[in-house]
Parts: C-alpha cells; structure tokens; sequence
C-alpha cells in the first residue's frame, strides 16, 4: 500500500467518475521518469480486504456481468465483450456512439475516469481491458478514496464508505441513497446495512 499527500482538490460535478480526478499527485502518482509502472493490482492474499472490497463494488455496480458489464443503457453495445477488447478499442466505441451511456467492466468505468486513470497509470491504450487491467484501474481508485488511510485507522470506516460511495454510483450513503441518486438514473443497488457489514 501506499500513502497519498494531499494536493488541491479539482473541481467536482456529479457523474464524473471520481472526485479525485484530476488533482496533482505526489508520491505514487507523481510521473515516472520514461518508465511505465508495472500492470500489477493490489494483492495480499485470496481474501484481502481488497479483494473484498472489490467484489462488493462488483456487486453493486456490475451484477452478474462481472467484467465484462455495458451499463444497461448503452443502446448500442461494444462489438465485444469488455475483455476481449483493448482500452483503445473501447475508447473508438464511445467516441463512434455519443450521446448514451458509456459505464463498462465491473467497476463501470465512465468515459472521462477511464481516461483519467489510463494516463495517470500511464497504461498503453494497447492493453486488453482484462480482469487485472481493470483491477488496477479500481485500485487507484481506492487509493484515492482512502484506503491506506482507513487501513491506518487515520479515517473512520464510514469517511471511507462515503468516499467509495462518492466513486461507486451504486453504493448507498448514510442515507442509504446513492451520492448520485435521479442523477443520469443512478441509484444505490444495496442498503447501507449491507454495505456496511
């Protein structure tokens, strides 16, 4: 794990993706000097909390599609599932169908985060969209929200819950909606009891 500095928090709109988007980064995110870093998600073994926390994001926001999740109101769907496909490939997907939604894989990458996060890890728009492409690109996520942080005990539970609730459209706040509920659709797809236990 690692720990994140704080920076000058972006502007935020909902929808966006992440309200960490954007902002300049220190340590882990910092810019490699002409190398690009390893395509390697967190792991510390079968049932880290990461991997549990991965699987709950999975379940509010993909459902039984898992990996390969279009959000449902996509009209026009990839010609591919999401993992037989390459970052470049679902980025010529989006920009051929304007106008719909574009949330894919299991964390339901929207347009604008899926980019954000393909430059900010420095990824080739070559790579295939797989399970551990996508793992990673969750757990910048993570990070961002807070992780290492809740981990430490140097945020509360529920701070962390928020903030993934901020990220993740489909996981509840305290309220037990979504941080984007009637926003574009979005609803929490579980109860704050669930999330929290």
């Amino acid at each position: 794990m690692f720990a994140l500095q704080p920076s000058n928090d972006a502007p935020v709109t909902p929808g966006n993706g992440s309200l960490f988007i954007g902002q300049n980064r220190l340590g882990f995110f910092a810019p490699l000097a002409g190398r690009r870093p390893a395509l390697v998600p967190f792991r510390s073994g079968k049932e880290s909390h990461v991997v549990r926390i991965r699987q709950l994001i999975a379940r509010a926001e993909a459902g039984s599609k898992d990996y390969d999740a279009v959000q449902y109101g996509a009209k026009v769907r990839p010609a591919k599932v999401p993992t037989a496909m390459t970052i470049a490939e679902i980025y010529d997907w989006i920009d051929a169908t304007p106008g719909q939604p574009h949330a894919i894989g299991r964390y339901q990458f929207i347009p604008k985060t899926l980019r954000a996060l393909v430059k900010r890890l420095d990824i080739d728009p070559k790579t295939q969209f797989s399970p551990a492409t996508q793992d990673l690109l969750a757990d910048s996520l993570l990070a961002d929200a807070g992780l290492d942080a809740a981990q430490k005990g140097d945020i509360g539970r529920h701070k962390f819950m928020k903030n993934l609730a901020k990220i993740w459209a489909g996981l509840p706040t305290s309220t037990g909606l979504s941080y984007y509920h009637g926003h574009a659709g979005n609803k929490a797809t579980m109860t704050w009891a669930d999330f929290e236990a």
